[in-house]
């Protein structure tokens, strides 16, 4: 929950923002390497948005987020609210209440 009260705060790195940039194109390039893959993105954006997006496009658009992006992203998503929990194990008596999960 700090990690999520400090998205919403600050704003992240620009080092930390491009390795994430990085680590995502790398994913998507290598995504598209198998026939299965590549064909389940191609019907899956066909489906979800009517067209086939390039690579091209996506990276470029993954190089337009900035660190003022994820943070108005981070306010709008992250509200006490919305927050939910799930837990699996033994929890002995472990109890979570609604205020524990502010953010």
């Amino acid at each position: 929950m700090a990690e999520i009260q400090r998205l919403k705060e600050d704003t992240v790195p620009e080092a930390e923002l491009k390795r994430a940039k990085d680590q995502l194109k790398s994913n998507i390039v290598l995504g598209l390497e198998s026939s299965s893959s590549r064909m389940s993105n191609l019907a899956r954006q066909e489906m979800y948005f009517g067209r086939f997006f390039s690579v091209e496009e996506i990276i470029e658009q993954v190089e337009a987020i900035t660190p003022c992006d994820v943070q108005s992203l981070a306010q709008a998503l992250f509200r006490q609210e919305a927050i939910a929990l799930t837990m699996l194990g033994n929890l002995g008596n472990l109890t979570v209440d609604r205020a524990a999960l502010a953010c």
